[in-house]
């Protein structure tokens, strides 16, 4: 699945509920010609039912682990372009459309935030850091919905210490994730310390404060 389909939430698994005939014919005739292709392309791709169907959570892990390998600016460079193309199908359309970040990998994002090639609006990363502190927030929410005992917060800050390692520099700089915070996760685990939340209300609902 490419980009710019994750992006314009173009895929069928999106739940962007934008998915008018005229925008999507924009798209595939952008692409055509972006690929130098003679004939016009005339079939949404993305929307073709093959008999198979293939999971947000799997389609989330393979854009992570497909963008965790690309260089970092040919990875900004790529959502960039993607973007361009989807602000150019709404002109052609004539219907706005926004962005869709939701789908988008830690890595992706994290490229958007951070903006170290200046080619990203002050808009589009606001939209990257609410999605990637939404994620965290999902996460801890999960982690305690059946109650915030040290087993569950034992458990979530196992799953932090995870997640930090196999993240890249980038990401860990556009989460405000620092080493000290992999540390305060690690003394959950093996001490029982609390130190990690010790902002978090009492409340099984609450949310993590970590610093971003």
């Amino acid at each position: 699945m490419s980009l710019w389909s994750l992006i314009s939430g173009s895929s069928t698994q999106s739940t962007t509920p934008y998915t008018s005939a005229t925008y999507n014919a924009a798209i595939a005739k952008l692409e055509g010609q972006s690929s130098g292709a003679t004939t016009p392309a005339t079939t949404d791709t993305s929307t073709v039912d093959t008999g198979v169907s293939i999971s947000p959570t799997a389609q989330a892990a393979a854009a992570e682990t497909a963008d965790h390998a690309k260089n970092f600016t040919d990875l900004a460079n790529e959502i960039r372009s993607s973007l361009d193309t989807l602000h150019a199908a709404e002109k052609a359309a004539g219907k706005p459309q926004a962005a869709n970040f939701s789908q988008l990998s830690g890595r992706a994002l994290s490229a958007v935030v951070l903006n170290q090639g200046n080619q990203f609006t002050p808009a589009e990363q606001r939209a990257a850091k609410t999605v990637l502190d939404q994620q965290t927030k999902n996460d801890f929410a999960s982690a305690t919905s059946s109650g915030m005992s040290m087993s569950s917060l034992s458990s979530y800050s196992q799953s932090l210490v995870a997640q930090y390692d196999a993240m890249s520099a980038e990401e860990r700089q556009a989460r405000g994730w620092t080493s000290q915070f992999r540390d305060n996760a690690a003394k959950v685990v093996s001490e029982g310390s609390l130190s990690l939340f010790s902002q978090v209300a009492s409340s099984p609902s609450s949310s993590p404060s970590f610093g971003f």
